[in-house]
């Protein structure tokens, strides 16, 4: 005893280091058993956040940590804890760079660019996936490069680029198809899925889900299943298929309960809302669309809470609540502005071109359409937005008279 204090007094920063290494030893060893017990890991998340966080402060300590990280980056993810998870990445890209590592600083780039992608600071995810392409390239981490170019071709689906998102995503299948990487085809497919969803393609969205969840299923990837089975819901309401849609989507949900996904049921409910809406279960379709948003605030998910908005307006549209219809529409219409999401920006004016009609205020009507020909006019230039010049030609040919449809936000 007399020994190890004498040894602790005369060498404090070996004893720190001695604890640290060791401490990141078994953390390293209890991640790997229980990476799959959400309940074990939500217990003591915050010791392990703290063993990589020391970890970090000590050269020594790389590449064991990176590892470490690399391996709870996704429960971090799903779970919400996003801020703490950004500051851990942060720093330890800065170790990366430091020590020239240039693998590890490929590898934290692209998850700092999947964390950005979720918090909806999309420059930043931008910005990493660039530089995870980049440098993937330089050193021929072909894997990295195709993971990277899969998640900026998604992201481009969201935002309206559909030409850069197809370009970007095909590559990325090629490299995985020459790779055997059954991962990345899994989750490139889901991108092509999403993306001929958009489009309105509906037989080749389906083909690419359907693979997607049948690589999923093979690999035992309950967590991927989330994803392929929320998308194939999504795309069996644009369809106007509500009643295949909530099967689906209720295994979505089943499986993300199972994984402790708790992110991705914003995007659930808002489907689920969706095929409520057009069974013409209105209430059900208002419930499922405000867990959503809570969900969404919760997260701080931009995107999916203007989504939210869009469809909250059209369901009082529809229920003839023009004060709740106007202040989510035009609620909805100023996120869209403001994540400069022409798309869906210009989606959100036809809904004010179908509320102004509904109340029987033509002039107001053809100020928002002439709005939404503008920019379409202005960001459409290649004809990507077929659908969306379809609703517009309809609005102006029905503007005359009374507006017969309805339509939903996706």
């Amino acid at each position: 005893m007399a020994v190890n204090e004498l040894t602790a007094t005369q060498n404090p920063v070996g004893l720190f280091r001695h604890y640290v290494l060791t401490n990141l030893s078994y953390w390293q060893d209890y991640v790997a058993a229980e990476l799959k017990d959400t309940a074990a890991l939500d217990r003591d998340h915050p010791q392990i956040v703290r063993a990589i966080s020391f970890a970090l402060e000590l050269d020594d300590a790389w590449p064991a940590v990176e590892g470490l990280i690399e391996e709870f980056a996704a429960y971090m993810e799903r779970r919400g804890y996003w801020e703490a998870w950004q500051w851990i990445l942060t720093k330890a890209l800065a170790v990366a760079q430091r020590s020239d590592d240039k693998a590890s600083v490929v590898r934290l780039s692209a998850l700092l660019a999947r964390l950005a992608l979720r918090q909806s600071r999309f420059k930043e995810a931008i910005t990493y996936h660039r530089s995870t392409i980049h440098i993937a390239r330089r050193i021929g981490d072909r894997t990295n490069e195709a993971r990277a170019c899969s998640n900026l071709g998604y992201f481009y689906i969201e935002q309206g680029y559909w030409r850069r998102a197809e370009t970007l995503c095909c590559h990325a299948l090629l490299i995985f198809e020459q790779l055997g990487h059954q991962h990345g085809l899994a989750h490139t497919e889901n991108h092509l899925g999403i993306l001929y969803t958009r489009q309105g393609l509906w037989e080749q969205a389906r083909q690419h889900l359907e693979h997607a969840c049948a690589i999923w299923q093979a690999m035992r990837d309950e967590h991927g299943l989330v994803y392929g089975y929320d998308n194939l819901g999504r795309l069996l309401n644009e369809m106007e298929l509500p009643d295949e849609a909530l099967p689906y989507l209720q295994q979505a949900l089943n499986q993300a309960k199972l994984v402790g996904e708790e992110a991705l049921t914003g995007s659930i409910h808002l489907n689920m809302g969706n095929a409520f809406k057009l069974k013409g279960e209105l209430g059900k379709a208002e419930s499922h669309y405000w867990q959503a948003k809570t969900i969404f605030q919760r997260f701080t998910n931009s995107l999916g809470l203007a989504l939210t908005l869009d469809n909250l307006g059209l369901i009082y549209l529809d229920q003839k609540k023009w004060q709740e219809a106007s202040l989510h529409l035009e609620n909805a219409l100023h996120a869209w502005c403001d994540l400069n999401n022409k798309h869906n920006e210009i989606r959100s004016i036809t809904y004010l071109v179908e509320y102004e009609l509904l109340r029987g205020n033509q002039r107001q009507a053809s100020n928002w359409l002439e709005k939404a020909e503008q920019l379409l006019s202005q960001y459409d230039s290649t004809g990507e937005y077929h659908q969306l010049q379809l609703q517009v030609n309809k609005l102006r040919h029905n503007l005359s008279g009374d507006f017969p449809g309805q339509v939903a936000a996706k």
